[in-house]
């Protein structure tokens, strides 16, 4: 069963809402980081949701969000699969919310849904296409569920119940992925491949394979998202000093890099920040 569940509630101009979280059991942790639910009723807003360096199964136990691209905008009212992304989403929620999520490590989701975790990065897909008719059964059982701890077991049954399903990722690319994260993106990226004993090709196609992304853009998210653990910490900022720490040139860098990811510099993150720092929060259309 997952650990002990904690709960924290917010209230903001928005209006209220809960959030609750609990980790794996023991032999799902790597492959799931964390379950988390969210629920309450809120203000028509739209969030950026920032990259967290994680995929998640998402189910949604109430009203619709809605994704909002380059491409167009897609309504999402029941399950889906949130692959790893390297820069913002842009979610609008016009009712409110209840949201109940199994949070993955990309190699952890590879293990338990398989290929189409890779060609997922940057995208949002039905998790029927990953799952096949199991995420109906799945999204039944959370609606019957009356508590965020039943439904944490659920998500949890569910995911061993596929863990044997897929093969584990290969060596170099679980340790290469070690290595980036230890060091938050902070690497020599063109001498990993020695540590392995491949060329540099083959471990760019393994990790295109099995991340879905190469060990360089792997990198820079993971700078990223150190960056962005700092600034959730603070209420002062040492611009010069966190980009030199962080790994970037100058602050100048560290300022476009953020724009890249967020579209948003990291002033405006300060500024707009979710509650909870994991998201920019914009009036709705």
């Amino acid at each position: 069963m997952p650990g002990c569940v904690q709960t924290l509630e917010y209230e903001a101009f928005l209006g209220r809402w809960r959030y609750s979280s609990a980790p794996p059991a023991p032999e799902l942790v790597g492959v799931v980081l964390e379950y988390w639910e969210v629920e309450g009723r809120l203000s028509p807003f739209r969030e950026r949701i920032l990259p967290n360096g994680a995929t998640e199964v998402m189910i949604n136990l109430g009203p619709p969000h809605t994704l909002l691209t380059l491409e167009g905008s897609s309504v999402w009212d029941s399950c889906w699969f949130s692959g790893l992304h390297a820069q913002a989403s842009r979610i609008e929620s016009l009712s409110g919310t209840h949201l109940v999520s199994a949070r993955l490590h990309p190699l952890g989701a590879l293990r338990v849904l398989g290929p189409l975790v890779p060609r997922s990065v940057n995208a949002v897909v039905d998790l029927a296409t990953v799952v096949g008719p199991s995420a109906v059964t799945l999204r039944q059982r959370l609606l019957a569920s009356q508590t965020a701890e039943e439904r944490f077991g659920e998500l949890e049954v569910f995911l061993k119940s596929r863990l044997l399903c897929h093969p584990a990722s290969s060596p170099s690319v679980l340790t290469a992925t070690r290595l980036i994260e230890a060091a938050h993106g902070n690497t020599r990226i063109d001498t990993l491949h020695g540590i392995f004993g491949v060329s540099r090709k083959q471990l760019w196609l393994r990790f295109r394979t099995e991340l879905g992304m190469s060990p360089k853009s792997y990198a820079g998210l993971q700078r990223f998202i150190w960056t962005l653990a700092r600034l959730r910490e603070s209420t002062e900022v040492d611009w010069p000093r966190l980009a030199l720490a962080a790994g970037y040139s100058d602050q100048s860098h560290l300022v476009r890099d953020f724009r890249r990811v967020a579209a948003a510099s990291p002033t405006e993150f300060l500024r707009t920040r979710s509650p909870d720092s994991t998201a920019l929060l914009d009036a709705p259309g």
